[in-house]
């Protein structure tokens, strides 16, 4: 567990305080001083399902400015491993003040007890929401089955297409552009896919499997009203593309996860993912030559990408430092540090056009790459959350798989989706 250490400037002051109103002989200025000064507070910040984003540079960034503004406050860091996992934490009665995670996960906090309507916190403070994007706002709104306020956004995960430009160079293909479709981009995957020095090239993978692709659609496996959708037409269409995808002779689904293959191995033309800005960077020192461009879209659905995993902070509704949590809250989504963390390649859910363009801008590793590609598309709005959201997206892609392999047919793999989703959600209903 990381801490930031609290500055002790403000002891010192106070002690000093003590000594000038003895030297000056004005009883009562120094208690005063004491009184006024916070009694020092550790909060506990968990996380769940949120990757690298609270490494080291955000510890930084909030840490300074936390410091800064609130220097009786100090952040401890519990990491989301092995005994220190939330589910753990809270068996153990170990809850955390502050939980981060993304807009997904929100609404099974509901059942776990763990959330309050922050907005009249908020409020007191006068933390304007009209700083944030609203469609951003609202995906935290809709974990809420009363229209609650969980907790505020403080980073973005966009969709994006990032290619290797030394495989498409190498296979005489023009790069990725910004504005494709679907279709534009299976041929452009079919032109990349190849064999290079006995070295098979993948042209095209979508990341996560069928997930991301039915996003912008606008479909879900449960509604919610926890009733099973995934048995139509809209469906149908995502299985079907994302079969085309994988059925291009030497693009099949590997067992090496899809950015290993871009990064690490470089044998992936274009990788569509999230935000991995910082990783790419390691990466090229490590030989990737990579620029970004926009996600593709549907033709429907034009400018248009998948949810977008809007990574929100909470206070959790047994904190016993509900104010101090506030002011961490505060300061996470303050325009300080969403600037800094824009300049360092993170995407600030703000409004602020100055925050936005300021995006890699401190980052020599980003310096023209293709940036500006990514605000070219916008997130499908989140859909109101079922709590059993993951267990239906699981099922749905073990059907695909089958589906993939050739086992069932695509109208098998969608009913058999639906019972098997129904039967779970049975299971899982019965255990509460």
């Amino acid at each position: 567990m990381k801490r930031f250490k609290v500055r002790t400037i403000a002891l010192f002051t106070a002690a000093m305080a003590v000594v000038l109103s003895g030297c000056g002989g004005k009883e009562g200025s120094a208690v005063e001083t004491k009184v006024n000064q916070p009694s020092p507070v550790t909060l506990r910040i968990a996380s769940q399902a949120v990757g690298t984003l609270l490494d080291e540079e955000f510890q930084q960034v909030v840490g300074e400015r936390l410091q800064a503004k609130y220097p009786h406050i100090t952040l401890e860091y519990v990491p989301d491993a092995k005994g220190t996992t939330l589910n753990e934490l809270m068996a153990s009665g170990s809850t955390p003040d502050l939980i981060v995670t993304f807009t997904g996960a929100l609404a099974s906090y509901r059942d776990l007890e763990l959330v309050i309507d922050m907005e009249p916190l908020f409020k007191a403070r006068n933390m304007s929401l009209n700083r944030f994007e609203t469609n951003y706002i609202t995906d935290v709104r809709n974990a809420s089955d009363k229209n609650e306020l969980y907790g505020l956004p403080i980073n973005v995960n966009y969709h994006a297409l990032y290619y290797n430009k030394d495989i498409f160079d190498k296979a005489g293909a023009p790069y990725p552009t910004d504005g494709m479709y679907w279709d534009d981009v299976l041929k452009l995957a079919k032109k990349v896919t190849r064999t290079d020095g006995g070295v098979q090239i993948r042209g095209l993978d979508p990341g996560y499997t069928i997930i991301w692709m039915s996003q912008p659609l606008g479909v879900a496996a449960l509604d919610a009203n926890n009733q099973v959708v995934i048995n139509n037409d809209k469906w149908k269409r995502v299985f079907e593309l994302s079969k085309e995808i994988f059925s291009i002779p030497g693009n099949e689904l590997l067992a090496e996860s899809p950015k290993d293959q871009f990064m690490k191995s470089k044998k992936l033309g274009m990788l569509l993912d999230l935000n991995i800005l910082n990783q790419l960077v390691a990466a090229e020192k490590d030989g990737l030559s990579w620029d970004v461009a926009q996600y593709p879209s549907y033709p429907e659905k034009p400018n248009t990408y998948g949810n977008a995993s809007v990574y929100t902070v909470i206070a959790t509704k047994t904190t016993k430092h509900l104010q101090d949590a506030v002011s961490v809250i505060e300061t996470m989504s303050s325009d300080e540090v969403q600037l800094e963390l824009s300049k360092r390649g993170r995407l600030s859910p703000l409004a602020s056009d100055a925050i936005k363009q300021a995006l890699g801008s401190s980052n020599p590793g980003l310096k023209d790459k293709h940036l500006p590609s990514i605000f070219k598309s916008k997130p499908v709005p989140y859909p109101v959350a079922s709590q059993y959201r993951s267990q239906g997206e699981s099922i749905a892609i073990n059907k695909f798989k089958e589906y993939l392999q050739g086992t069932i047919d695509v109208n098998q793999a969608l009913s058999q989706a639906e019972e098997a989703i129904k039967l779970k959600l049975a299971e899982l209903q019965g255990a509460k």
